[in-house]
């Protein structure tokens, strides 16, 4: 057993290690540019011991990023409960923090150069997240609008935010960005609570 566990840590320093090695060369080029061979020498690793751990450097983003995914969730959702409960505002910057502190990341991704299947799963990583919120706020009632909507529109709202925000080089701080972005989202999900449920009929 104690074999084991040193084992597993060598494997997860090496994949750490790589990973923080391609993180650190996004800094430098493009994710399009960067090869295998820049991230092994980047992480002083062996290109063999590279391919024990994974197939490509699309591998080791994605196994990665959704290991980082599943810890933003693990985080945010918490916070995201206890603000209602206690009727207060939701946390929205520790998003807006989060990307801030891997500005490269994000932003290759948010610019489709990781491909569409790690945007996606960015995308849905936050859909749910506020799904949950949305689904938690309209507790005793059904909402006017179907919540896989609201919290589309949710989630793509911010993650454009976020876009415009890193393109710009971040001259905002993350609190001052998600204060903007509640500013902008409150109006348009106070007119949908605010609408009977048989609205489109009315409209019609």
């Amino acid at each position: 057993m104690v074999e084991q566990k040193k084992v597993d840590r060598r494997i997860l320093r090496t994949r750490q290690a790589l990973f923080e090695a391609l993180l650190d060369l996004m800094l430098e080029k493009r994710y399009a540019d960067i090869s295998v061979r820049d991230i092994v020498e980047q992480a002083n690793i062996g290109r063999a011991t590279f391919y024990l751990h994974y197939k490509d450097k699309d591998d080791l983003l994605t196994s990665n990023l959704e290991a980082m995914f599943v810890d933003i969730a693990a985080r945010i959702r918490p916070l995201l409960r206890q603000a209602i409960m206690g009727g207060q505002p939701l946390p929205s910057e520790i998003i807006f923090r989060e990307a801030q502190q891997n500005a490269p990341l994000y932003r290759m991704i948010l610019t489709g150069q990781g491909g569409s299947a790690v945007w996606h799963r960015l995308y849905q990583t936050i859909t749910d997240l506020y799904r949950e919120v949305i689904q938690a706020l309209i507790v005793g009632g059904d909402s006017p609008i179907e919540v896989g909507i609201l919290a589309n529109y949710v989630a793509g709202s911010v993650l454009s935010t976020i876009k415009w925000w890193l393109e710009s080089d971040t001259r905002h701080p993350p609190e001052y960005m998600a204060a903007v972005w509640k500013k902008l989202i409150q109006p348009s999900m106070m007119a949908v609570v605010m609408l009977d449920n048989d609205w489109y009929e009315q409209e019609g």
